[in-house]
């Protein structure tokens, strides 16, 4: 039976990846494409993590890595280079693997997980996910004209659950989380409403958005667990500096 478990990794790669194959030649509708996929795959990890579905353990450990490869599909679509479609494609799948195969050894082979690998990934997966769901709702606002509201009742939606899911990871206390959750929410949505009436490209806003979040989930960790202190304080204001000037400085403005 564990050997059915341990291939789960294997069969959430070949779904994956035949889903970026299926959207690049175009032979089944995308819509049928992404659909089927993320069913696949979520049967995949439900049936890996036992159907527990009356735990917050189970949704985030399905909803993380089943939320980044669905919201990688979004820069799969407006990217026009081929090369850069396979290589993200390739990033996106082996990062799914990894991610699946320390869920295997966290629900099935304790003695082999390394500990706090999963959150750690966590947070990479959601921080990417985030700038990936940014270049999609940037996009539709950009070329189709979503209404900005829409987006942002969809972006609080998700946003809740990764600011919830990041700190659950970090072991902060579940009552105590769901302030920092709800308030994360709001900000970054805030943000992205913002962000989407400047004069700058959809892969830049994407950008400042993402860095948004990894210092909010840095910062709101910290201060959950009651270990922010000045040095932790600057380490992240450092850094939120640094990477703002790189993405302003290079970034074309309209």
């Amino acid at each position: 039976m564990i050997l059915l478990y341990r291939l789960s990794s294997f069969a959430v790669v070949l779904f994956a990846g035949l889903g970026f194959f299926l959207l690049s030649v175009q032979w089944v509708h995308p819509y049928v494409t992404i659909v089927s996929c993320a069913l696949l795959v979520g049967v995949v990890l439900g049936r890996l993590l036992g159907w527990h579905v009356k735990t917050f353990q189970f949704w985030h450990l399905l909803g993380t890595p089943l939320l980044f490869l669905l919201s990688s599909f979004g820069p799969f679509f407006l990217l026009e280079n081929d090369l850069s479609k396979l290589l993200l494609a390739v990033v996106v799948v082996g990062l799914v693997f990894f991610f699946v195969e320390h869920v295997f050894s966290f629900t099935h082979l304790p003695m082999n997980y390394q500990p706090f690998t999963l959150e750690y990934l966590s947070q990479l997966l959601h921080i990417l996910s985030v700038f990936s769901l940014s270049i999609l709702g940037f996009g539709l606002s950009l070329f189709l004209h979503t209404p900005l509201w829409f987006l942002s009742f969809l972006f609080f939606l998700i946003l809740f659950f990764i600011v919830y899911g990041t700190l659950w990871a970090g072991k902060v206390d579940p009552l105590r989380a769901r302030p920092y959750a709800f308030a994360g929410a709001l900000l970054i949505t805030e943000l992205f409403a913002v962000l989407s009436f400047l004069p700058t490209g959809f892969y830049t806003n994407a950008a400042f958005l993402s860095l948004g979040v990894y210092v909010f989930l840095g910062l709101s960790r910290a201060h959950a667990l009651h270990k922010l202190s000045h040095e932790v304080f600057r380490r992240y204001l450092s850094v939120f500096i640094i990477l703002s000037l790189v993405i302003t400085l290079t970034s074309q403005w309209v």
